[in-house]
């Protein structure tokens, strides 16, 4: 289980990301190279997308 801090910290990084134009997969990357478990990777990308983070990835945009 990932701390909060830690969580925040990394989502805030990937807010960076997102800024410099950085898509779905690199974040998902990003989040994977610093060993965050699947459960914390779906909730950050939640918080980063709400729409479906999967569909999107999939290259399918929900309405």
């Amino acid at each position: 289980m990932t701390s909060d801090f830690v969580k925040q910290v990394h989502l805030e990084t990937a807010r960076r990301y997102q800024q410099q134009g950085h898509d779905i997969d690199y974040l998902v990357s990003h989040f994977q190279k610093v060993a965050l478990d699947q459960d914390d990777i779906a909730e950050l990308l939640t918080e980063i997308a709400p729409t479906s983070a999967a569909t999107e990835r999939n290259g399918r945009q929900t309405a």
